[in-house]
Protein backbone atom coordinates (compact mmCIF):
# COMPACT_ATOMS: atom_id res chain seq x y z
CA UNK A 1 0.00 0.00 0.00
CA UNK A 2 1.85 3.43 -0.85
CA UNK A 3 1.63 6.17 1.45
CA UNK A 4 0.39 9.44 1.87
CA UNK A 5 2.17 12.46 2.67
CA UNK A 6 1.29 14.34 5.88
CA UNK A 7 2.92 17.56 6.95
CA UNK A 8 3.12 17.83 10.31
CA UNK A 9 3.43 21.48 11.41
CA UNK A 10 5.08 22.71 15.03
CA UNK A 11 2.06 23.57 17.52
CA UNK A 12 3.55 24.16 21.27
CA UNK A 13 5.70 23.14 23.41
CA UNK A 14 4.76 20.67 26.07
CA UNK A 15 6.41 21.53 29.14
CA UNK A 16 7.60 18.40 29.68
CA UNK A 17 11.53 16.77 28.96
CA UNK A 18 11.24 13.13 26.70
CA UNK A 19 7.91 12.82 25.78
CA UNK A 20 7.11 9.34 25.21
CA UNK A 21 3.23 9.23 25.43
CA UNK A 22 0.21 11.42 24.12
CA UNK A 23 -3.89 11.15 24.93
CA UNK A 24 -7.24 12.43 24.40
CA UNK A 25 -10.49 11.84 26.18
CA UNK A 26 -13.96 13.36 26.32
CA UNK A 27 -15.85 14.16 29.61
CA UNK A 28 -19.87 13.83 29.89
CA UNK A 29 -20.40 17.31 29.01
CA UNK A 30 -17.97 17.32 25.87
CA UNK A 31 -14.69 19.07 27.06
CA UNK A 32 -11.87 17.77 25.39
CA UNK A 33 -8.37 17.48 27.37
CA UNK A 34 -5.10 15.86 26.61
CA UNK A 35 -2.85 14.41 28.33
CA UNK A 36 1.45 13.94 27.94
CA UNK A 37 3.92 11.99 30.19
CA UNK A 38 7.84 11.93 29.93
CA UNK A 39 10.08 9.10 30.75
CA UNK A 40 12.50 11.24 32.59
CA UNK A 41 10.45 12.30 35.46
CA UNK A 42 6.98 10.93 37.12
CA UNK A 43 5.22 14.38 35.69
CA UNK A 44 2.23 14.31 33.42
CA UNK A 45 0.80 17.83 31.66
CA UNK A 46 -2.64 18.36 30.79
CA UNK A 47 -4.92 20.74 28.97
CA UNK A 48 -8.43 21.26 27.38
CA UNK A 49 -8.58 22.43 23.75
CA UNK A 50 -11.65 23.11 21.77
CA UNK A 51 -12.82 22.27 18.75
CA UNK A 52 -11.23 25.34 15.68
CA UNK A 53 -8.71 25.74 18.75
CA UNK A 54 -6.08 23.06 19.21
CA UNK A 55 -3.39 25.50 21.43
CA UNK A 56 -3.79 23.95 24.71
CA UNK A 57 -2.78 25.98 27.93
CA UNK A 58 -0.84 23.50 30.59
CA UNK A 59 -1.13 22.49 33.89
CA UNK A 60 1.68 20.23 34.90
CA UNK A 61 1.41 17.44 38.03
CA UNK A 62 3.77 15.99 40.14
CA UNK A 63 3.06 12.11 40.04
CA UNK A 64 4.63 11.68 43.22
CA UNK A 65 2.65 13.71 45.54
CA UNK A 66 -0.70 11.00 44.14
CA UNK A 67 -1.46 8.97 47.65
CA UNK A 68 -0.28 5.31 47.04
CA UNK A 69 1.88 5.91 43.76
CA UNK A 70 4.71 2.99 43.30
CA UNK A 71 6.09 5.15 40.70
CA UNK A 72 9.51 6.50 41.20
CA UNK A 73 10.39 10.15 40.91
CA UNK A 74 13.72 10.20 38.60
CA UNK A 75 13.44 7.51 35.37
CA UNK A 76 9.50 6.08 36.26
CA UNK A 77 10.06 4.51 32.98
CA UNK A 78 6.04 6.26 32.03
CA UNK A 79 5.93 5.45 28.21
CA UNK A 80 1.86 4.92 28.10
CA UNK A 81 -1.15 6.57 29.67
CA UNK A 82 -5.09 6.58 28.82
CA UNK A 83 -7.61 8.75 30.12
CA UNK A 84 -11.47 8.14 30.22
CA UNK A 85 -12.97 11.49 30.57
CA UNK A 86 -14.30 10.83 34.14
CA UNK A 87 -10.89 12.13 35.88
CA UNK A 88 -9.32 9.04 35.83
CA UNK A 89 -5.60 8.63 34.12
CA UNK A 90 -3.95 5.24 33.34
CA UNK A 91 -0.18 5.20 33.84
CA UNK A 92 1.68 2.70 32.43
CA UNK A 93 5.44 1.64 33.36
CA UNK A 94 7.90 0.01 30.68
CA UNK A 95 9.45 -1.87 33.43
CA UNK A 96 8.04 -2.98 35.35
CA UNK A 97 5.32 -4.14 33.33
CA UNK A 98 3.13 -2.12 36.09
CA UNK A 99 -0.16 0.35 35.62
CA UNK A 100 -1.66 2.38 38.01
CA UNK A 101 -5.21 3.94 37.38
CA UNK A 102 -5.31 7.50 39.70
CA UNK A 103 -8.44 9.22 39.81
CA UNK A 104 -7.63 12.99 39.36
CA UNK A 105 -9.91 14.68 41.35
CA UNK A 106 -8.74 12.91 45.03
CA UNK A 107 -5.21 12.61 43.39
CA UNK A 108 -5.01 9.00 44.58
CA UNK A 109 -4.01 5.47 43.13
CA UNK A 110 -7.38 3.31 42.80
CA UNK A 111 -6.16 0.17 41.54
CA UNK A 112 -2.58 -0.79 40.72
CA UNK A 113 -1.86 -3.28 37.92
CA UNK A 114 0.42 -6.12 36.97
CA UNK A 115 0.47 -6.67 33.30
CA UNK A 116 1.42 -10.77 32.61
CA UNK A 117 1.57 -12.54 29.27
CA UNK A 118 0.63 -15.77 30.41
CA UNK A 119 2.67 -19.46 29.40
CA UNK A 120 -0.20 -20.48 26.95
CA UNK A 121 0.41 -22.12 23.29
CA UNK A 122 1.43 -18.70 21.10
CA UNK A 123 2.65 -17.02 23.86
CA UNK A 124 6.27 -17.94 23.76
CA UNK A 125 7.90 -15.55 21.41
CA UNK A 126 5.71 -12.75 23.14
CA UNK A 127 6.25 -13.77 26.77
CA UNK A 128 10.08 -13.50 26.41
CA UNK A 129 9.94 -10.18 25.50
CA UNK A 130 7.98 -9.12 27.80
CA UNK A 131 9.85 -10.94 30.84
CA UNK A 132 13.08 -9.41 29.59
CA UNK A 133 14.03 -6.47 31.48
CA UNK A 134 15.91 -5.24 28.17
CA UNK A 135 13.06 -6.03 26.00
CA UNK A 136 10.46 -4.12 24.46
CA UNK A 137 7.19 -3.47 26.83
CA UNK A 138 4.30 -1.48 26.60
CA UNK A 139 4.69 2.20 24.40
CA UNK A 140 0.77 3.21 24.40
CA UNK A 141 -2.31 2.00 25.54
CA UNK A 142 -5.65 2.76 24.70
CA UNK A 143 -9.02 1.57 27.83
CA UNK A 144 -11.35 -1.32 26.26
CA UNK A 145 -14.56 -2.20 28.00
CA UNK A 146 -15.01 -3.75 30.77
CA UNK A 147 -12.08 -2.93 32.23
CA UNK A 148 -9.29 -4.64 29.20
CA UNK A 149 -6.59 -3.00 28.21
CA UNK A 150 -5.25 -2.26 24.55
CA UNK A 151 -1.07 -1.68 24.82
CA UNK A 152 1.11 -1.43 21.87
CA UNK A 153 4.47 -3.15 22.68
CA UNK A 154 6.80 -1.54 20.38
CA UNK A 155 9.09 -4.32 18.96
CA UNK A 156 10.61 -7.98 18.97
CA UNK A 157 7.87 -8.17 18.09
CA UNK A 158 5.74 -5.16 17.48
CA UNK A 159 2.04 -6.29 18.65
CA UNK A 160 -1.26 -4.96 19.86
CA UNK A 161 -2.55 -6.99 22.89
CA UNK A 162 -5.85 -7.08 24.53
CA UNK A 163 -4.67 -7.30 28.54
CA UNK A 164 -7.90 -8.40 31.00
CA UNK A 165 -9.09 -10.01 33.95
CA UNK A 166 -8.06 -13.83 34.07
CA UNK A 167 -10.36 -16.08 32.82
CA UNK A 168 -11.77 -13.37 30.66
CA UNK A 169 -12.16 -13.84 26.81
CA UNK A 170 -10.91 -11.18 24.19
CA UNK A 171 -13.09 -9.24 22.77
CA UNK A 172 -10.79 -7.33 20.21
CA UNK A 173 -10.78 -3.62 19.21
CA UNK A 174 -12.98 -1.20 17.56
CA UNK A 175 -16.01 1.06 17.49
CA UNK A 176 -18.01 -1.55 19.78
CA UNK A 177 -14.77 -2.54 22.17
CA UNK A 178 -13.53 1.31 23.21
CA UNK A 179 -14.66 2.31 26.55
CA UNK A 180 -17.02 4.98 26.79
CA UNK A 181 -15.60 8.19 27.25
CA UNK A 182 -17.12 9.86 30.43
CA UNK A 183 -17.44 6.54 32.36
CA UNK A 184 -14.78 5.14 35.14
CA UNK A 185 -12.65 2.24 33.46
CA UNK A 186 -11.38 1.18 36.79
CA UNK A 187 -12.85 -1.65 38.23
CA UNK A 188 -12.51 -2.17 41.68
CA UNK A 189 -9.93 -1.13 43.99
CA UNK A 190 -6.44 -2.32 45.60
CA UNK A 191 -3.84 -4.46 43.50
CA UNK A 192 -4.92 -6.60 40.62
CA UNK A 193 -3.53 -8.54 37.57
CA UNK A 194 -4.38 -8.30 34.15
CA UNK A 195 -3.18 -11.07 31.56
CA UNK A 196 -2.50 -10.87 28.13
CA UNK A 197 -5.85 -12.50 26.19
CA UNK A 198 -5.19 -12.43 22.74
CA UNK A 199 -2.30 -10.23 20.61
CA UNK A 200 -2.60 -8.65 16.68
CA UNK A 201 1.09 -8.69 14.58
CA UNK A 202 1.51 -6.17 11.98
CA UNK A 203 1.03 -8.03 8.69
CA UNK A 204 3.94 -7.49 6.29
CA UNK A 205 2.94 -4.59 4.23
CA UNK A 206 1.97 -3.03 7.33
CA UNK A 207 5.37 -4.00 9.22
CA UNK A 208 7.88 -2.65 6.33
CA UNK A 209 5.75 0.53 6.57
CA UNK A 210 6.03 1.07 9.98
CA UNK A 211 8.84 -1.23 11.54
CA UNK A 212 8.13 -0.09 15.16
CA UNK A 213 4.85 0.76 16.88
CA UNK A 214 5.28 3.61 19.17
CA UNK A 215 1.53 4.69 20.82
CA UNK A 216 -1.96 4.52 19.64
CA UNK A 217 -5.32 6.63 19.90
CA UNK A 218 -8.86 6.28 18.97
CA UNK A 219 -10.28 7.96 16.15
CA UNK A 220 -13.73 9.66 15.58
CA UNK A 221 -14.71 6.87 13.42
CA UNK A 222 -13.75 4.54 15.61
CA UNK A 223 -10.80 3.09 13.94
CA UNK A 224 -6.84 2.77 15.95
CA UNK A 225 -4.57 5.70 14.31
CA UNK A 226 -1.07 3.46 15.11
CA UNK A 227 2.25 5.46 15.74
CA UNK A 228 5.41 4.57 14.44
CA UNK A 229 8.62 6.03 15.10
CA UNK A 230 11.58 4.33 12.86
CA UNK A 231 8.63 4.53 10.12
CA UNK A 232 7.91 8.23 11.03
CA UNK A 233 4.38 7.30 10.04
CA UNK A 234 0.97 6.78 11.04
CA UNK A 235 -1.28 4.01 10.21
CA UNK A 236 -5.27 3.69 10.18
CA UNK A 237 -6.28 0.23 11.65
CA UNK A 238 -9.45 -1.17 11.43
CA UNK A 239 -11.35 -2.83 14.42
CA UNK A 240 -9.96 -6.27 14.79
CA UNK A 241 -11.85 -9.72 16.30
CA UNK A 242 -9.38 -12.34 18.42
CA UNK A 243 -8.01 -14.99 15.41
CA UNK A 244 -8.87 -18.16 15.85
CA UNK A 245 -5.78 -19.02 17.73
CA UNK A 246 -6.23 -15.57 19.76
CA UNK A 247 -1.96 -15.05 20.02
CA UNK A 248 -1.65 -15.74 16.31
CA UNK A 249 -3.67 -12.25 14.92
CA UNK A 250 -2.45 -9.99 12.58
CA UNK A 251 -3.53 -6.65 11.12
CA UNK A 252 -2.98 -4.46 8.07
CA UNK A 253 -3.91 -1.09 7.41
CA UNK A 254 -7.01 0.99 5.92
CA UNK A 255 -4.03 3.93 4.94
CA UNK A 256 -0.39 4.56 6.34
CA UNK A 257 0.39 8.21 5.91
CA UNK A 258 4.00 9.28 5.84
CA UNK A 259 5.15 12.30 8.30
CA UNK A 260 7.05 15.29 7.43
CA UNK A 261 8.18 18.18 8.98
CA UNK A 262 9.06 16.27 11.76
CA UNK A 263 12.91 15.54 12.56
CA UNK A 264 12.67 12.39 14.90
CA UNK A 265 11.29 10.35 17.51
CA UNK A 266 7.61 10.93 17.44
CA UNK A 267 6.55 8.72 19.91
CA UNK A 268 3.08 10.25 21.06
CA UNK A 269 -0.19 10.37 18.74
CA UNK A 270 -3.14 11.86 19.71
CA UNK A 271 -6.59 11.97 17.57
CA UNK A 272 -9.39 14.93 18.51
CA UNK A 273 -12.79 14.31 17.64
CA UNK A 274 -12.73 17.02 14.41
CA UNK A 275 -10.06 14.27 13.16
CA UNK A 276 -7.13 16.63 13.58
CA UNK A 277 -3.76 14.53 14.63
CA UNK A 278 -1.51 15.57 17.14
CA UNK A 279 1.98 14.29 17.45
CA UNK A 280 4.63 14.50 20.40
CA UNK A 281 8.03 13.86 20.15
CA UNK A 282 10.99 12.53 22.86
CA UNK A 283 13.04 15.56 23.01
CA UNK A 284 15.68 16.26 25.64
CA UNK A 285 14.31 19.84 26.30
CA UNK A 286 10.85 20.94 26.06
CA UNK A 287 10.72 23.18 22.66
CA UNK A 288 9.05 21.91 19.55
CA UNK A 289 8.21 18.93 20.80
CA UNK A 290 4.04 18.76 19.70
CA UNK A 291 3.36 18.85 16.42
CA UNK A 292 -0.24 19.27 14.62
CA UNK A 293 -1.34 17.56 11.54
CA UNK A 294 -4.71 19.11 10.04
CA UNK A 295 -4.63 18.55 6.56
CA UNK A 296 -5.61 14.67 7.95
CA UNK A 297 -6.36 12.39 4.55
CA UNK A 298 -9.14 10.17 5.96
CA UNK A 299 -9.76 6.89 3.58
Amino acid sequence: MPAERVIAEPLDAIPLEEVSGLTHAVSADGVVTIAAIGDRAARIAIARVRAGDHQPTWEVLDLTEAQGTAIPAKDPQLEALATDGAGGVLLVQEWPNRAEYIDGPSRGVVVGLTLEVPDVPGTQELRRSWDDAEGSHAEGAVLLRDGHLLVVKEKHPAALVEFGPPGDAPGGFGPERWHPYGERWARGTGEQVLVALAAWYPDDALAQACPDLSDADEAPDGRLVVLSDQGMALAVVGPQVPAEQPFAGTFGADAVWELHGISAKPEGVAVLPDGVVLVACDRRKAKRNLFVVRAVPWP
